[in-house]
Parts: structure tokens; C-alpha cells; sequence
């Protein structure tokens, strides 16, 4: 049954009394729904930020870029240079280059010295390129590089260029560099390499030859 709250029939001093109590009473349940109404909009607004953090979690660099830069090119191939550091504790092996729609093949390129032809050459690296902890591996023309063929768009000087880097590891990271003229990095494919309809690097067409559509920052 509920209680009676009416004190008009209590003598005046225990009326006072009672009055007194009921309202310590009321103010007390009123002070615990704030609270757990408080708790409630607390949890809810941490939710969101532990989410964030979740979805933050796989975007973290394995390498740091610097320096990075990409050779304009009207069609055939390009090249992507600059310094990787790796600033993580444990050595990383760059095994993969994915170009997405920009290159129809992406590999990764040492250059090495023929002797005999008095010249230098590109073949792929077998194995990837290894970056030990604190270690930075250097791409640039006439060295190591990054190298995009059968290209399906145009890079033209000024635009950007992003490629994504594959690790043993298993993890992916995207780079984006910017694109420049550069008539530099002429060397020619090693012998027994198999990149017949690729080219070399020399054989870049003008702008009025080229009938491929310029590439876009996706």
C-alpha cells in the first residue's frame, strides 16, 4: 500500500520532524538518478573514442617516407624514389608494390653495373629489400627504385602519385608522392630480363604522342 506522506494530524514538533526526514529523503534519491543517468552518458560518450582508437589501430606506419618522389612519365613506365626508415624495433622486408590502376606491373628494382657494356642495368630484386630497426633504405635514380610499368595513365609533373607497399609481415602501407620532370635514371634492362614491350627508361614519348588519359589522385 503507499505511504502516507500528509503530517497535518502529527503534534507540530514531530510534524517538523517528520518533514524534515522526507525531504533528506527525496533529495537523496533525486542525487542517485543524476548519477546513474551521469554514468550512463559517460559510458556512452567513451564508446565512439574506443571505436576510433579500434579503427586507428591497422593505419599505423611501418616505414617512414621522406624525400619521396615520382618521375613524370606520358606512358610506358615511371619510377618512384625516396628514403624508407624504418622506426620500429624490428627489421621489415619490402616484398610487394601495388599500383592500383596507375601501372599494370609493379616491381621493385636494383641497378647494377655491366662491366662489359660499360653501362648500368635494372632487374628485379629477389627478396624484397630489408630495412633493420633504425635503418633507412634509400631509393634513387641510378640505385634502388620502385618501378611502375605498362602504365594505364599518364603521370604528369605536378600531380601526386600513391602507391601501397606490401611487408612480409603481412601489413600494407600507402605513400604518396609528388611528380616531377626528371630526364635522369636511363639505364636498361639487365640480360635474360623478360620485359619485352616494357622498354627502358629512355623511352618516354612526348606529351603529343601519348594517347593516355592523365592519371588521378583516387
Amino acid at each position: 500500500m503507499p505511504i502516507e506522506t500528509s503530517t497535518r494530524s502529527l503534534p507540530r514538533p514531530l510534524r517538523r520532524s517528520v518533514t524534515t526526514l522526507l525531504a533528506a529523503g527525496f533529495a537523496v534519491t533525486a542525487l542517485t538518478g543524476c548519477s546513474v543517468d551521469g554514468n550512463q552518458a559517460s559510458e556512452e560518450t567513451q564508446a565512439p573514442a574506443a571505436s576510433s582508437a579500434e579503427d586507428n589501430a591497422g593505419t599505423e606506419q611501418v616505414v617512414e617516407l621522406t624525400d619521396g618522389w615520382a618521375k613524370a612519365a606520358d606512358s610506358n613506365m615511371t619510377s618512384v624514389f625516396g628514403s624508407l626508415k624504418n622506426t620500429g624495433d624490428q627489421s621489415v622486408t619490402l616484398e610487394s608494390i601495388d599500383a592500383g590502376d596507375t601501372a599494370g606491373v609493379a616491381e621493385l628494382h636494383e641497378t647494377v653495373m655491366n662491366d662489359q657494356a660499360g653501362s648500368t642495368e635494372m632487374k628485379r630484386v629477389e627478396g624484397g629489400f630489408e630495412i633493420a630497426p633504425g635503418e633507412t633504405k634509400t631509393l634513387e635514380p641510378g640505385g634502388d627504385h620502385i618501378m611502375l610499368m605498362e602504365l594505364q595513365c599518364a603521370v604528369k609533373s605536378g600531380t601526386d602519385l600513391t602507391v601501397e607497399l606490401g611487408f612480409d609481415n603481412g601489413r600494407t602501407q600507402q605513400i604518396t608522392v609528388p611528380v616531377h620532370d626528371y630526364a635522369g635514371a636511363q639505364e636498361h634492362y639487365a640480360p635474360g630480363e623478360d620485359h619485352s614491350g616494357h622498354g627502358d627508361h629512355s623511352e618516354m614519348p612526348s606529351p603529343e604522342s601519348s594517347a593516355l588519359p592523365e592519371c588521378h589522385e583516387h
